[in-house]
């Protein structure tokens, strides 16, 4: 376990110090009108909701937070290094990967503070493509069960808001207390929308309302974790004014997800809508994994100990740091040359989770020495804390010996490299290489066992006929989507299933 090290000058984040927020947008940026002149689906301005949205907006204002008291329970942040090679041979200048490991313990903000845990904006498709049985009331009962579960933990309450769109957006909830929310009233709010069934899908517009309200909600209470969540049947029909509108808030501390749900879901797309930001993952959900989902959500929202941390990896004199990946959640590449410099790599994981393990994967160019043990740099994570930032650290090294490489690398670390490498990578034998890694830890987490059935054919698909080509539109999007891991706690309801959703 490592102790927070005392703080040294350098330039930090403004979030960290207490230092005005820089302002590169303003609201109105936040909320501008689509540019795409081939679509004319009605937008509603955040400034001025009109009357139609109002009437149909629940709104509340909520208790700031109190800092917490001198006994309340200490945050902790291990940092734990796995490196591929227990051992360099000496006089060499050898490659090396390293899997770094935090895994947060504390009590929640919610706990901390004795305000709310979390602030959860959900943006719902409603489209024409949602009429379908298998849809529509699978994402309401989901719905409802998210409702009841935010509402069902006293003292842990959790702000909702709650955007629909389809041709056009509306937003229905605006921060309100789980704690004061009527199930049957929000599902009769989703029900009773103008928009529904409509024929477009502007996630656009749902996304500028969406952005507005983690905004409002960020500078009214600085402490308070805001996740976005972006779920959708389909492809939305301007991908790039999503993603420019995600891009608005990219320095604001917010997190943004998605849900594929459904086979015709594009995956690709809500991936470059969030992707390589905070929060960043798209998950692939059936009707059967949508409740699922949601009461994931619904438990990381309590969980919450963190809502900023930034990494910053420095390496020593002589060491070049190289490509670095995201291992989980949510796998994604940060480049061939992630390291500035060869010297500095830096990123905002994002919300901090108790119990869950968050993992970067990143390479060095050791120097050829004949020294015992090579410096390899070292780590540091800066959270946000009610009395100043808090640093952890960890030094990297390794030892060197006489002789050739040891007989077998470490194998967490060698599982991670090979389920990275095929990001991105068309090669069958790279792709038949990762989705072997990750059947063995699916199964070891309990997943969805419909995603190791379709792990499992794309295995045979590989090993007979090279390619991927027979496989469905579901199966490619459960593929190619990120997955959750499994974590601790969560409801005991019987509807609770025993494995964790794709």
């Amino acid at each position: 376990m490592h102790e927070p090290s005392p703080s040294r000058p350098r330039p930090v984040s403004p979030y960290l110090r207490g230092d005005p927020e820089p302002e590169p947008v303003t609201d109105d940026d936040i909320a501008f009108p689509s540019t795409d002149a081939s679509d004319d689906v009605p937008r509603d301005t955040d400034d001025e909701l009109d009357a139609a949205t109002h009437s149909q907006t629940i709104s509340c204002e909520v208790p700031r937070p109190v800092p917490p008291g001198p006994d309340a329970p200490e945050l902790r942040i291990e940092l734990e290094p796995r490196y591929e090679w227990g051992s360099l041979p000496g006089g060499t200048d050898p490659a090396l990967s390293v899997l770094l490991t935090l895994t947060p313990s504390g009590p929640g903000l919610g706990k901390l503070a004795g305000g709310p845990a979390a602030h959860i904006v959900l943006a719902l498709d409603v489209s024409a493509s949602m009429r379908d049985a298998d849809k529509f009331p699978a994402m309401l009962e989901a719905l409802a069960n998210l409702v009841d579960d935010l509402r069902s933990a006293p003292g842990q309450d959790v702000l909702l808001s709650l955007v629909v769109f389809a041709r056009g957006a509306k937003t229905l909830l605006q921060a309100v207390p789980a704690a004061q929310l009527d199930t049957r009233t929000v599902i009769e709010l989703v029900r009773s929308t103008p928009l529904l069934f409509g024929n477009y899908t502007d996630a656009v517009g749902a996304l500028s309302r969406a952005t507005r309200l983690a905004l409002e909600s960020h500078r009214s209470n600085r402490a308070l974790p805001v996740r976005i969540c972006l779920l959708t049947d389909g492809r939305p029909q301007d991908v790039e004014g999503a993603a420019h509108k995600i891009a608005r808030i990219a320095h604001l501390p917010i997190d943004v997800d998605a849900l594929a749900f459904g086979a015709d879901a594009d995956v690709d797309a809500l991936k470059r809508i969030v992707c390589g930001r905070r929060g960043g993952s798209v998950k692939h959900v059936r009707d059967e994994t949508l409740s699922d989902a949601f009461q994931r959500m619904a438990d990381s929202a309590r969980r919450v100990v963190a809502r900023l941390a930034l990494l910053r990896i420095q390496t020593a004199r002589g060491v070049v740091g190289g490509s670095a990946h995201r291992f989980r959640p949510a796998r994604h590449a940060f480049g061939d040359d992630a390291f500035v410099r060869g010297r500095v790599f830096e990123q905002d994981i994002g919300t901090l989770e108790s119990g869950r393990a968050y993992s970067l994967l990143f390479q060095v160019r050791l120097p050829q020495t004949h020294d015992d043990v090579t410096e390899i740099g070292s780590v540091s994570l800066r959270v946000p804390g009610f009395g100043g930032a808090r640093e952890f650290r960890c030094h990297l090294a390794v030892p060197r010996h006489r002789g050739p490489l040891p007989a077998s690398p470490d194998p967490l670390v060698t599982e991670a490299r090979t389920i990275v490498d095929a990001i991105g990578n068309e090669d069958p034998d790279v792709l038949l290489a990762a989705l072997r890694a990750r059947r063995k830890l699916y199964l070891a987490e309990r997943r969805d066992p419909y995603l190791l059935e379709v792990v499992d054919k794309a295995i045979v698909e590989l090993q007979t006929v090279g390619s991927l080509g027979s496989l469905t539109s579901n199966e490619r999007a459960a593929l190619t989507a990120h997955t959750a891991s499994a974590g601790p706690g969560g409801s005991s309801r019987a509807r609770r299933r025993e494995y964790s959703f794709g």
